[in-house]
């Protein structure tokens, strides 16, 4: 019998507790095979530590568990997060407010490729754990080029044993990519210099402008 079938969407609007985990309470299991999920929060922290009082756009902002982070380990004045699961900016939301960042932070429901910013720019954009699930990628970095005015960052996930098992247990597609992949993805943005980091099983993109 085939497994059933999930969009992305569907896949993760009811996995908002599950999801956050990872971060809050990370098992050991988590330590030892998502270093990739701690190290790209890392590196998005340290991008945004760059610009000071900046705006920052959390692409597929989930829980809300890196945007609390990012926001009580830097000066960042505003982050507005994007995600097409209510049910993780219910928890997001909750979330910013226990941690006392509700003030500096929103959350909204909408699909980041269709969604109309009406010319909002960010300083920084982030998308960490989106590109495993979006196959449109060379749309949404255009679109992160469009809407980022200093530096945005990306995380990618590598082919190998944990994206074969993530194929066989995830009920929605995932995809994959190379060095190669992201260096042309990023062709023709209006970037200085990309940065490619290597973490657990992926790598992170700096595009700073």
């Amino acid at each position: 019998m085939s497994k059933p079938q999930h969009t992305a969407q569907e896949f993760w609007d009811v996995r908002s507790d599950l999801f956050a985990n990872y971060y809050k309470k990370p098992s050991l299991f988590d330590k030892l095979f998502r270093k990739a999920v701690y190290t790209r929060t890392a590196v998005a922290l340290k991008v945004i530590k760059e610009y000071g009082k900046c705006t920052v756009l959390d692409i597929g902002s989930g829980p809300g568990v890196n945007s609390v982070t990012w926001l009580k380990n830097s000066e960042a004045s505003h982050l507005l997060g994007i995600d097409f699961a209510e049910s993780m900016n219910q928890y997001a939301r909750k979330h910013t407010g226990e941690e006392g960042v509700a003030d500096r932070s929103k959350f909204i429901e909408g699909d980041f490729l269709t969604y109309d910013f009406g010319g909002q720019t960010f300083d920084v954009s982030v998308a960490v754990g989106v590109l495993d699930y979006t196959k449109e990628s060379d749309a949404l970095i255009k679109k992160m080029d469009k809407v980022s005015a200093k530096a945005f960052v990306v995380s990618w996930p590598l082919d190998g044993i944990r994206m074969a098992l993530r194929r066989r247990r995830y009920t929605c597609p995932v995809y994959h990519y190379n060095e190669a992949d992201v260096r042309r993805l990023h062709e023709g943005c209006n970037i200085k210099n990309l940065e490619i980091i290597p973490t657990q099983g992926g790598m992170v993109s700096i595009a700073r402008k």
